[in-house]
């Protein structure tokens, strides 16, 4: 107790030079909590997002499909398969989805497409696909009078076939027994963009596309959505014990979406590095600060430390005792920090404030940027500013515990 109240007193010698370097830490911790708190609620925006409008958080599939897709490397007896994941605690959603390329004729133009099935009823559970719907309605899986399934196309599609809704919509393609597949669709709606990355897709229903290429009770994907996508990695060891028996009896592969959207993940991963580096820059400059005040500090206390090393105080207890006198003050200045960064830090979170001009990402339609609201992002921080205070402080503190006491003393 006596070693805290000394450098407590030891820290108010100078107070305006104390001030300056406190204000400078409140400063840095503040602007490192904004910063870490938008940096987080930006990629959890974009993430939450990218992951359930494409990926899902999780995916079931043939070992190989991620890398090389084929028509013939599918998951087999898909409908038990999901049936066995919704009865799972920590499973939101699942849909399945089969992909395959055809060849599209409208009136009288053709352009190349790609088949998507898709669960109507799970999908838009599952995704944003029913929000992207520009034009009529979300299929509905069921014929109509006269036979025919519904088809939704994308904008590219439909504007190179001069498709509306309503039109009817020839497919070709080859099935999975090798057999020539062709049918007519009716087109039910126009889904997204001509730029967005359903630009060139067909999708039908998923019964349909499953006689239509000859897979009965096969897909391609099984796309699932967890309690938590940042625990993706964990979930999808959980699916591997709890369905270990039917995932080993047909081989198949549980992905998260870590792994299925690999790319994405290593272009975040670096944008992360480059904010790191944009944080070091205000740590160093905190430090630059602290650094100033310790050396001042420790110069106008030659004399003393003099004293104190020819009454016999150790060269460690000096070492200590600087270390603590720059630890209390950081802890202070986050303090204080902590109470300005708490309430604006709430507000980014929960409202945010307005982007200039609407942002569009992949069809769906940004309006506010928000921030992060965690433990992480007002404790480390604080672990940072501390830490760095420690280490710049171990200079001169090294230097204050190296004194010589007669040479030192000449000088009060």
């Amino acid at each position: 107790m006596l070693t805290f109240k000394l450098a407590v007193r030891n820290i108010f010698r100078n107070r305006r030079r104390t001030l300056l370097t406190a204000l400078s830490m409140v400063g840095g911790y503040v602007l490192m909590v904004v910063s870490m708190s938008m940096q987080d609620g930006s990629y959890d925006s974009v993430l939450r997002t990218y992951t359930k409008d494409s990926s899902g958080h999780i995916q079931i599939n043939h070992p190989s499909y991620i890398e090389k897709p084929t028509l013939y490397k599918t998951v087999p007896e898909y409908r038990q398969l999901i049936q066995q994941l919704e009865s799972l605690p920590y499973v939101q959603s699942v849909t399945p989805r089969i992909h395959s390329a055809a060849l599209a004729y409208g009136a009288d133009k053709t352009t190349p497409g790609l088949l998507v099935g898709i669960d109507p009823i799970r999908e838009q559970q599952t995704s944003f696909l029913a929000n992207k719907v520009k034009e009529g309605a979300f299929l509905t899986g069921q014929p109509d009078a006269d036979g025919y399934y519904q088809a939704m196309v994308g904008k590219a599609v439909a504007e190179q076939l001069q498709l509306s809704v309503g039109s009817e919509l020839v497919l070709i393609t080859q099935g999975a027994d090798g057999s020539m597949a062709n049918d007519v669709f009716l087109v039910s709606g126009v889904v997204g963009a001509r730029n967005d990355a359903e630009r060139l897709n067909i999708y039908l229903p998923m019964g349909v596309l499953e006689e239509f290429l000859v897979m009965p009770n096969q897909a391609h994907r099984i796309v699932i959505l967890v309690d938590d996508y940042l625990d993706a990695e964990g979930r999808a060891e959980d699916i591997r014990a709890d369905l270990a028996d039917q995932l080993n009896q047909h081989q198949l592969s549980v992905a998260p979406w870590q792994v299925v959207e690999a790319e994405f993940y290593r272009l975040m991963k670096v944008d992360r590095q480059g904010a790191v580096v944009s944080l070091n820059i205000v740590v160093f400059l905190v430090c630059i600060g602290v650094l100033n005040t310790i050396l001042m500090n420790i110069l106008e206390r030659t004399g003393e430390f003099g004293v104190l090393k020819a009454i016999g105080t150790s060269p460690s207890r000096i070492f200590a005792q600087i270390l603590l006198e720059s630890l209390v003050m950081a802890i202070a200045s986050c303090g204080v920090g902590f109470l300005i960064a708490l309430p604006l830090n709430y507000w980014l979170a929960h409202y945010g404030f307005a982007l200039p001009e609407p942002m569009d990402v992949s069809g769906i339609v940004f309006t506010h940027m928000t921030g992060f609201m965690n433990v992480p992002v007002f404790l480390n921080p604080i672990l940072i500013i501390c830490g760095a205070t420690l280490v710049i402080a171990c200079i001169p503190a090294y230097r204050a515990a190296r004194i010589v006491p007669l040479d030192a003393m000449r000088r009060l």
